[in-house]
């Protein structure tokens, strides 16, 4: 394992504390993100199917509203191949968004034991490769995707990934001939306070606030009935539109 020597300039032990704290609540943020479209996902990507339907119907009026002011006839092949190019986006923007739900309703949970040991783990991964607490592994481009796939696996509290990725930072820190390191960070002070900072705007905006959404039954049944009566009121729009659009089309 390599051994860091921390030259004497600033908190550095607080500086390394509050990285790992701040990393521990993106994990926390984005396990609320996971358990947050797991209970609402669905009725999500109901009402954004909703309102890209109305968008594809106002757009059609649009278009065939147009071709009748200029004294011209709809073509059908036209409209639908303008309404493909104009609403591609939309269509890309759902499917994202039924990928990820579908994704977060599969996700995998981890017993207790496991996720102290996953901490554990990180912790002792991120003291040796984290490109913030030690910047000499910037210069070996192999730890890039180590680190990455580390923080993929913390993330998803995968324990066995995080195990193996343990070993094979060990192997690739040997096999550099990194066996200790002079550790010296300009500005630590002012790096304490940006991660200070960002600790505070995690902890006080979503994804982190979901918790205390989804630990409100009464909440969760509030914002479950929002979103049902937003549903509606898309497909009664919808409606609306396809009649309109079926009368000046005749």
């Amino acid at each position: 394992m390599m051994e860091i020597i921390r030259i004497a300039n600033g908190d550095y032990g607080r500086y390394e504390e509050l990285l790992l704290y701040r990393d521990s609540l993106k994990k926390e943020a984005e396990q609320y993100l996971i358990d947050y479209i797991r209970e609402f996902g669905e009725m999500i990507n109901k009402g954004f199917e909703a309102k890209i339907a109305c968008i594809r119907l106002k757009k059609a009026i649009s278009f065939v509203q147009a071709a009748i002011n200029n004294g011209g006839f709809v073509n059908q092949d036209e409209l639908q191949q303008y309404l493909e190019g104009v609403m591609s986006e939309y269509n890309r923007q759902l499917k994202d968004m039924i990928d990820r739900h579908n994704a977060c309703k599969s996700a995998g949970t981890a017993s207790e034991y496991d996720i102290l040991k996953i901490k554990k783990i990180y912790r002792r991964i991120a003291k040796q490769i984290h490109p913030d607490i030690c910047p000499v592994v910037k210069s070996h481009p192999e730890f890039e995707e180590l680190w990455n796939r580390v923080q993929i696996a913390y993330n998803h509290n995968n324990l066995k990934d995080l195990e193996e990725l343990e070993f094979l930072i060990n192997k690739a820190l040997e096999d550099a001939g990194i066996d200790s390191v002079d550790v010296l960070i300009p500005d630590i002070d002012e790096k304490i306070r940006e991660v200070e900072a960002e600790i505070g705007k995690i902890r006080t905006t979503d994804p982190y606030l979901y918790k205390d959404l989804l630990n409100d039954k009464d909440a969760v049944d509030e914002k479950n009935t929002e979103l049902r009566e937003e549903l509606e009121e898309y497909l009664s729009y919808k409606n609306e539109l396809q009649t309109y659009l079926d009368s000046i089309l005749g």
